[in-house]
């Protein structure tokens, strides 16, 4: 689905980001790979690279100012051009709410919403030079517009990127660039443990809200990306796609059901 396109997957060292790189490549796509760690530090990225000779991978530590240009100049280089960018990286990790401050607050809104505006210039910029148009795809989360505890920057953070996703569509249409983002639920990767693996009650509680029954893993999120980025989805921008399981979609997960609801109702 992908042949012939070259891609820059940012925050691709671990997690949805690896996931979603590595569909590309095996449908054919020509992907940079990045993060801030040292290549010695990500074994699962040097078995992509052994495994996929169009794979290639940049270290670069996008919160700082100019990183952004430097990406994606080295990727374009590599990748012989960018007809995709996947701006996945981002984080969760912050104090709880009264204990917030700007540095927090700079932080994480940096990382998960400046960085993906200015490596979407960088790419917009050099791909109107010589002509192209493309497409620019987020990770998002559905606490972009539903909320947890513990997550206030997070959940406003990721807002912010569904807001981005739209507004990109309009702006950026008449310059030959289509957006989409892709809002999973709970996921299983190294950021979104929280004691899941080693306490299986709370597990079997958290399953139990979801309609499907299961976390979801990397690979149920990855293929989305792959069709975002394709050719199939090329009259689809602005779009929002959840993948969640079904947790959306149901209102009360944990209001218990009565026999009588059950039952149906019964005659008058």
């Amino acid at each position: 689905m992908l042949r012939g396109k070259s891609v820059l997957v940012t925050g691709s060292s671990q997690g949805i980001g690896l996931a979603a790189a590595r569909a590309m490549l095996a449908a054919g796509g020509r992907v940079v790979l990045t993060s801030e760690r040292p290549l010695e530090a990500c074994p699962e990225v040097r078995a992509v690279l052994a495994e996929f000779p169009d794979a290639s991978y940049v270290p670069h530590d996008l919160s700082r100012d100019g990183a952004a240009e430097e990406l994606v100049a080295q990727a374009w280089e590599l990748a012989g051009g960018i007809d995709v960018l996947v701006n996945n990286v981002g984080t969760f990790r912050e104090p709880a709410f009264l204990d917030l401050t700007r540095r927090d607050f700079d932080f994480v809104f940096g990382l998960n919403v400046w960085v993906a505006v200015a490596v979407t210039q960088a790419v917009v910029r050099r791909a109107e030079a010589v002509g192209r148009g493309g497409r620019i795809l987020f990770t998002t989360s559905l606490n972009g517009t539903r909320s947890e505890p513990a997550h206030t920057l997070y959940d406003a953070s990721k807002g912010a990127i569904n807001a981005l996703t739209r507004q990109l569509a309009v702006e950026l249409a008449p310059r030959g660039f289509t957006t989409a983002a892709v809002a999973p639920g709970l996921v299983e990767t190294p950021l979104t443990d929280h004691g899941l693996r080693s306490d299986p009650a709370a597990r079997r509680a958290v399953e139990g809200q979801i309609p499907l029954g299961r976390i979801g893993v990397v690979d149920d999120i990855a293929g989305w990306f792959v069709f975002l980025a394709s050719d199939a989805a090329r009259y689809a921008t602005g779009v929002v796609i959840a993948v969640d399981g079904g947790l959306d979609a149901q209102q009360m997960p944990t209001r218990p059901v009565t026999d009588a609801e059950r039952a149906g109702p019964r005659p008058q």
